[in-house]
């Protein structure tokens, strides 16, 4: 196993709350873990499901599960190993789109701010429902991705999962803007990038880093190819590509 260091904000007892889709008398012990930017940990919840949570995603779930669901709130990225169980469904809540599976394999990406809402499957079967649409739902079959376009739920097919190797502290990108790959360096980096150059808008690019090696290391190989200068403000933390 990778060993990670993680800064984890953890929220133990203390505070109960009610679950109200768990519609329960007994109030739920909640934990709560929160990933800084470019870091990335993974938990193994009661029922015994895997969990991967990259940088900046927040986690909320039961230190034990009731009898009729399995219910975890995300806002962020995370990759699901689901324990199989029939009788009680494992639900991920996000602040778009609740994803109900009974066990399987896949990604959520999901940040509250965004406009981002994506499943992709690996196996099994998922259930993606609307939380205010009831009209609004699908069941995604393995290698296929489920998405937001113009605030409506669409299905494309998955060939490549490189993206996914985030979970191996690795940055891929496969035919992606520049701006894309920005987003993702502030993501991984805790950092915010503007861009003036507009001429590294007019190209898709392919390629990968460690995200250890830094954003430095991976702007310089990005020289390489493509015509532009940064400046760092770090007393900011911001960086200007120009």
């Amino acid at each position: 196993m990778i060993k990670i260091a993680a800064i984890i904000a953890l929220t133990l007892g203390g505070s109960f709350i009610y679950q109200e889709m768990q519609r329960e008398e007994t109030p739920i012990a909640l934990q709560t873990i929160t990933v800084p930017a470019g870091q990335r940990i993974n938990i193994t919840l009661a029922d015994g499901t895997n969990v991967w949570l990259n940088a900046r995603t927040t986690i909320q779930y039961p230190i034990t599960f009731n009898s009729k669901e399995r219910l975890v709130k995300l806002d962020g990225e995370a990759y699901f190993d689901v324990a199989k169980d029939k009788t009680k469904p494992f639900i991920v809540q996000t602040n778009k789109y609740n994803v109900e599976v009974l066990g399987t394999q896949f990604d959520v990406d999901s940040y509250s701010g965004t406009e981002i809402f994506e499943t992709t499957l690996m196996e099994g079967s998922v259930r993606i429902s609307s939380l205010t649409d009831d009209t609004e739902s699908l069941t995604l079959t393995p290698h296929n991705k489920a998405y937001l376009h113009n605030g409506k739920l669409r299905v494309k097919p998955v060939d490549d999962y490189s993206s996914y190797r985030w979970r191996e502290g690795l940055i891929c990108f496969k035919k992606e803007t520049f701006a894309s790959i920005m987003k993702d360096f502030e993501k991984y980096y805790g950092i915010n990038i503007y861009i003036t150059n507009k001429q590294v808008q007019k190209y898709l690019y392919t390629g990968k880093f460690r995200q250890t090696d830094g954003v430095d290391y991976a702007l310089r190989v990005l020289q390489k190819d493509i015509k532009f200068t940064y400046e760092r403000d770090d007393d900011n933390h911001m960086i200007y590509i120009k």
